[in-house]
C-alpha cells in the first residue's frame, strides 16, 4: 500500500483554484478531476472524515501509539470556535491560540492529541514546515491503520458494527457500502500490509517536483510542478505504484 500527501496549496490552472478549496466548490467530481491530472492516475473514489469523527476513532480504538522524531512547541495552535474572537482588542488576538508540547520518542495519544500532533504548523524549525506536517499526519493515519486491521479487532463482529456506525455518522465518500465492506475484507484478509510513505514536496528543498512563485496572478501563496508540467510527478507517481 502507498501512502502519497499532496499539498493543499498546489495551484490547477485548468479549475483556477487551489486543491485545498475544489471540495467546498465542487464537491468529489472536482477534486477527483484536478487529482487526475496533477498525479496522472485515474481516481477510484474518494473519503472525508470530519474532525470530530477522527477524534472519536481514534478515542474508540483506546487511543494510538506514535513515534515523534523531535521534541518541538507550537505556540499558536487555533482553539475550535475562537476564530473570530476579538481578545478584548489584543492586536495579536492571543486568546485564539494555545500553546501544545510533544516530546521526542513513543507518545500514546488519545483522539483530540493526536489531532493536534497532525495539524501544528506554527512550530519552530522543521517541525513548521508542511513536509513534517504532512509526515505527522502519514504517522497518524498509518497508526490508525495498524488498529482498524488488527486480527483482535476484526474477530470482534460487535466492535466492528459499532466503529461503523460511528465512522459513519461522520464518514462522505462516493463509495457504496457494498463496496466498503469488499475493501475492508480484502485488506483485512492480508497476513501483512505495509505501508510505503511519500509526500509530493520540493518547495522547502532543493530537490522536488514543486516551487513557489514569488509572485503568482492569483495574488495567493501556491504551488507549482517545475516547469510547469505535470510530467515528472506522473512519471514519479507511476514509479511507486
Amino acid at each position: 500500500m502507498v501512502l502519497l500527501s499532496v499539498p493543499r496549496d498546489i495551484w490547477y490552472s485548468p479549475l483556477k483554484t487551489k486543491i485545498n478549496s475544489l471540495y467546498f466548490y465542487g464537491g468529489f467530481p472536482k477534486l477527483e478531476e484536478a487529482l487526475r491530472g496533477i498525479l496522472g492516475q485515474d481516481i477510484d473514489a474518494s473519503v472525508l472524515v470530519d474532525f470530530g469523527t477522527f477524534i472519536k476513532i481514534i478515542d474508540f480504538f483506546g487511543g494510538v501509539d506514535i513515534y515523534v522524531d523531535g521534541a518541538f512547541d507550537d505556540f499558536r495552535y487555533p482553539i475550535p470556535g475562537k476564530e473570530e474572537d476579538l481578545c478584548g482588542g489584543d492586536k495579536t488576538f492571543a486568546c485564539r491560540y494555545e500553546h501544545i508540547h510533544f516530546d521526542s520518542g513513543w507518545q500514546h495519544m488519545n483522539g483530540e492529541t493526536a489531532l493536534k500532533f497532525a495539524r501544528s504548523r506554527q512550530s519552530n524549525g522543521d517541525e513548521g514546515t508542511d513536509y513534517a506536517r504532512s509526515r505527522r499526519q502519514q504517522k497518524v493515519i498509518v497508526a490508525l491503520k495498524n488498529k482498524i486491521f488488527s486480527p483482535w479487532f476484526l474477530r470482534k463482529p460487535e466492535d466492528v458494527f459499532t466503529f461503523w456506525r460511528l465512522l459513519s455518522q461522520g464518514l462522505k465518500t462516493n463509495l457504496r457500502v457494498g463496496d466498503l465492506l469488499s475493501l475492508a475484507k480484502f485488506i483485512s484478509s492480508l497476513p501483512s500490509l505495509r505501508v510505503k510513505t511519500f509526500v509530493l514536496d520540493g518547495w522547502e528543498t532543493d530537490e522536488g517536483y514543486l516551487y513557489h512563485p514569488k509572485k503568482h496572478s492569483s495574488g495567493q501563496w501556491v504551488l507549482l510542478p517545475h516547469g510547469d508540467r505535470w510530467s515528472e510527478i506522473h512519471q514519479f507517481v507511476n514509479s511507486i505504484l
